[in-house]
């Protein structure tokens, strides 16, 4: 508990210094805050804030996309209907009713999606 507390003051010392060379320490005629908002007013930057925005948006889209792709249901059932009938049989003492309550759980799926 008193670590954590610790831990956290000299979080809170280090932002707080942090914050102070930020906007009240002077790098020349001006702070470095003051400095980083004449940088960001460029030309040069204003269009790299334009291509970066357009970039997160065509990735956004992207990676939307692909969930989307993901979260569809499979077309096919990856071969467990094509599983030989000799293998069936083998399974049936090891998995117990897992076959038997097969169709109920297909039925109330269907039931949910409809």
């Amino acid at each position: 508990m008193i670590r954590r507390m610790m831990r956290l003051m000299w979080r809170g010392a280090v932002l707080a210094f942090l914050v102070y060379v930020l906007f009240f320490v002077q790098l020349g005629e001006r702070s470095a805050f003051q400095h980083l908002m004449r940088v960001a007013d460029t030309q040069e930057a204003q269009e790299l804030g334009r291509e970066v925005g357009a970039a997160t948006q065509r990735i956004t889209k992207e990676i939307g996309g692909q969930v989307h792709d993901v979260t569809q249901p499979p077309a096919q059932d990856a071969g467990a209907s094509q599983v030989p009938e000799a293998v069936v049989n083998q399974m049936q003492g090891v998995v117990g009713h897992t076959y038997d309550r097969e169709q109920r759980i297909e039925t109330a799926r269907e039931e949910q999606s409809q």
